[in-house]
């Protein structure tokens, strides 16, 4: 099972009051870093991300494709089971995307949302 660094909320590095970082295994943070990535952005894993600009950040994008897109890549993380809830708002005017959704694991579900800034 992979450790990861503790991040906050806005994605930085959780650093404590006597400047120490915490190692963690968390699925709901591999979950939430896997959908924050787009598509081919990161140059060591091209394969990974979301296809943000093809899919979602279009004219007329098409919900249930981008449900079954999230689906689909929060499923690879390891640990997870099952991904419900999937809801899907996107603001064309400022082209943010907030997406709602329930993890379930061996330990539980666990409703987490990640927004997407472009």
């Amino acid at each position: 099972m992979p450790i990861d660094i503790l991040l906050d909320n806005s994605g930085d590095i959780l650093v404590s009051d006597t400047a120490d970082i915490t190692l963690k295994y968390s699925i709901r943070q591999a979950v939430k870093i896997r959908l924050q990535w787009f598509f081919a952005e990161w140059r060591f894993a091209p394969d990974f991300g979301l296809p943000y600009f093809d899919e979602v950040f279009i004219k007329n994008p098409v919900k249930t494709r981008i449900q079954q897109i999230v689906r689909e890549e929060a499923l690879k993380a390891e640990k997870v089971n099952e991904i419900r809830d999937v809801s899907v708002d996107i603001d064309n005017f400022t082209r943010n995307a907030t997406i709602r959704f329930t993890i379930v694991t061996d330990y539980g579900s666990f409703g987490e949302e990640v927004t997407i800034n472009v």
